[in-house]
């Protein structure tokens, strides 16, 4: 917005600006397309990162490679930026959200506690100032599946965050993006 649009944006009582000032409904305001180069090098790091989560889950039989995982690598490589997408919300959001599920998952393996715990997960990882929306999801499954017993889900969830994180420092590194992460602690 222009200096003008900003101050008459900012003296209407919502903040928005009046309707004669604001581009068509059909004008997108999303942010422009990243250049291409910036998308194949997140679409390499993405694609390393998940492949040695695969690599680890077909060598050892436990499953590395769960689907939030991949989500996480979607919010470290295409937005490194965000609160959610550095280190101690990946990393810590995983191991938060798997010990609700390993915690709720002694109670059961329902769908009903699945969603019990993405939502404790959810406060939980508020409280601990870790939010990181994919690690929701990890909660869910670590009620619904007993793949990998208790306390081992929360380690495998948070080594495998540590995968996805080195993935996103290196790919970040050639993407431009040097300061990723912004915070580690």
């Amino acid at each position: 917005m222009s200096a003008s649009n900003t101050a008459s944006a900012a003296s209407s009582p919502d903040g928005v600006a009046p309707a004669s000032k604001r581009k068509p409904w059909w004008v997108s305001a999303a942010p422009p397309r990243p250049p291409v180069k910036t998308i194949a090098i997140a679409l390499f790091a993405a694609a390393v990162g998940l492949l040695v989560l695969a690599a680890l889950t077909v060598g050892t039989g436990i499953p590395w490679l769960i689907p939030p995982m991949a989500a996480s690598m979607a919010l470290v490589v295409g937005a490194p930026k965000l609160p959610l997408s550095q280190p101690r919300n990946v990393i810590g959001g995983q191991m938060v959200s798997a010990a609700v599920g390993a915690v709720v998952g002694l109670m059961g393996h329902s769908l009903w506690l699945g969603a019990l715990a993405g939502a404790l997960a959810l406060a939980a990882m508020l409280l601990c100032r870790v939010p990181h929306s994919p690690a929701a999801a990890t909660a869910v499954i670590g009620t619904m599946s007993a793949t990998v017993p208790g306390w081992e889900f929360v380690l495998l969830a948070g080594a495998a965050a540590l995968v996805l994180v080195l993935a996103g420092v290196l790919g970040n590194r050639f993407n431009g993006a040097r300061d990723y992460p912004i915070y580690v602690w």
